[in-house]
């Protein structure tokens, strides 16, 4: 009976243990949505969450400096996974440019953030220190976005 009792709570802490890991390792990095952008867009409308693209190249520094440095912080990573949908947008893929594109995206890293509608709500060029960031998507959180319209380029192409 008390072999039974010992490993009963042996396993028992065991399992506590475990649950206690899991916990901290999710709120020690970014929760990045894992799938596909068409995913992403219909998960992010059902559970009615604003939404943020992370447009990065793996050449950028900028990028990096984001994700080692902002993106790690313990603060701003407890209040991203708390209340957005992040989806990071590699644009040296075909898909990552064509949601470039659609956004008009010309410097990296670029963050796009969308209401729960995915309406375009604004965005943030560049290297942002995680207490700036986060007090400047509190500000953001609830705006309501509108449809986004590329600006026209003041170029024109000559032949």
């Amino acid at each position: 009976m008390r072999i039974k009792l010992m490993l009963l709570l042996g396993v028992t802490f065991v399992m506590f243990a475990s649950y206690t890991n899991v916990a901290e390792i999710s709120q020690s990095q970014v929760n990045f949505y894992k799938g596909s952008y068409d995913d992403f867009l219909r998960e992010a409308k059902k559970l009615k969450k604003p939404i943020m693209l992370d447009f990065w190249a793996s050449w950028c520094g900028p990028c990096k400096k984001l994700e080692n440095e902002t993106f790690t912080n313990p603060n701003l990573v407890t209040y991203l996974n708390a209340n957005y949908m992040i989806y990071k947008v590699d644009i040296d893929s075909f898909d990552g440019m064509s949601i470039a594109d659609r956004f008009a995206v010309d410097v990296y890293p670029t963050l796009v953030l969308l209401d729960p509608k995915t309406k375009y709500v604004g965005r943030y060029r560049g290297f942002f220190p995680a207490d700036y960031l986060r007090n400047e998507l509190e500000k953001n959180k609830n705006q309501k976005g509108k449809r986004f319209v590329a600006p026209k380029s003041s170029t024109t192409a000559s032949l």
